[in-house]
């Protein structure tokens, strides 16, 4: 099996991909969502057994609140009895290169402490030292137990080191020294935004880019198990993922994926024609309610569905007045996909590349 479960993470991002053998599968989780999706979460876990609470590896892709706040609470708590091989994370330290050495525990922010418990496992595949791309520009490639491969495509060290003057400023701005405890801040985050669609206009809008320094900062991964492959774009910045593409290339035309995992959330500003054009995918997955930014974008749906590939499915894992648009049965015609969604009433959806 090779399996993505988009939980409901309101806003935000928590994945659950799990591989292998179906009645003891391997697994990794990837974000943790809001904080109320925290509830959703652990209460999935504790239906576990406890000998099945184990992980390969926990990603928290960068630092916005709709990614990170459920992996503190995750983290917290010692009622799971939850562990993980490797956790992966860029904290303050990480931005200006250095390794665990660059933490203490005299900052004592709240996600901090947590992982300094787990000190011999975070960012253990990178030797303690930051998350990123090599300086060489060549891709970090890992295989997990059970045979999944996991290709870093973002941040490269330059997306990680632009987050440094953010980072401090919402530090200072907040009486404390520069760490992760502004993450805890209310009510804002590090974001910096937030009849028939007529998707030739919508696809021919100028594409504008993100630059925000946290979504740059993003762990993005391609993950490939028994031929199967699936790109988790967390926050990445469309130049970041364009350039590991065409290192991936090779001699392929289109580089395959079975699934995309668009980055933020379908937002326009995260998925441009160019990228696009570099790959032929059958499955695109969006971890959203539409609340606060009104994602997906229709403009990033829209090219989607014109430079996306040939046959294609759009996975949501919310119902939405912004993905509902795409129900519409001539749209799906006349551009050959199809939308998988839940059932009204239900949140979350399972994405199965492999049974």
């Amino acid at each position: 099996m090779f399996q993505i479960e988009m939980l409901p993470a309101r806003e935000g991002d928590c994945l659950w991909v799990r591989y292998g053998d179906v009645g003891a599968p391997h697994q990794i989780l990837i974000d943790g969502g809001r904080q109320a999706t925290y509830v959703d979460l652990k209460a999935r876990l504790m239906e576990l057994p406890e000998c099945q609470r184990q992980f390969e590896l926990l990603v928290i892709t960068h630092i916005d609140r709709d990614h990170i706040e459920g992996a503190i609470l995750l983290l917290e708590d010692s009622d799971l009895k939850l562990t993980f091989k490797d956790i992966w994370f860029n904290g303050y330290g990480h931005l200006m290169g250095g390794d665990l050495e660059s933490f203490g525990a005299k900052q004592g922010e709240r996600l901090s402490s947590a992982l300094l418990s787990h000190r011999e496992r975070w960012n253990a595949a990178f030797d303690g030292g930051p998350v990123k791309i090599a300086t060489d520009g060549s891709l970090p490639s890992f295989q997990l137990d059970g045979g999944l491969e996991l290709t870093l495509l973002s941040p490269d060290g330059g997306k990680l080191t632009s987050l440094l003057p953010k980072w401090e400023a919402e530090c200072a701005k907040a009486g404390l020294e520069p760490g992760i405890s502004v993450l805890r801040a209310e009510p804002e985050g590090l974001e910096s935004f937030g009849g028939t669609v007529n998707v030739e206009k919508l696809a021919a809008q100028p594409f504008r880019p993100d630059r925000t320094a946290p979504n740059g900062s993003s762990i993005a991964l391609l993950a490939e198990f028994n031929g199967a492959r699936v790109l988790l774009g967390g926050d990445a910045h469309a130049d970041r993922l364009i350039s590991s593409l065409k290192l991936l290339l090779r001699d392929e035309g289109r580089f395959r994926l079975d699934a995309f995992k668009l980055s933020h959330h379908g937002s326009s500003r995260n998925t441009s024609r160019e990228l696009l054009e570099l790959v032929e995918c059958s499955r695109y997955l969006v971890s959203t309610n539409g609340s606060y930014f009104r994602h997906p974008d229709e403009q990033t749906v829209a090219l989607v569905l014109k430079y996306g590939g040939s046959e294609k499915s759009l996975h949501f894992n919310y119902g939405s007045d912004y993905t509902s648009v795409w129900m519409d049965a001539i749209l799906q015609q006349t551009y050959r996909y199809t939308v998988q969604a839940p059932s009204e009433g239900m949140e979350g959806l399972v994405v199965s590349l492999q049974d």
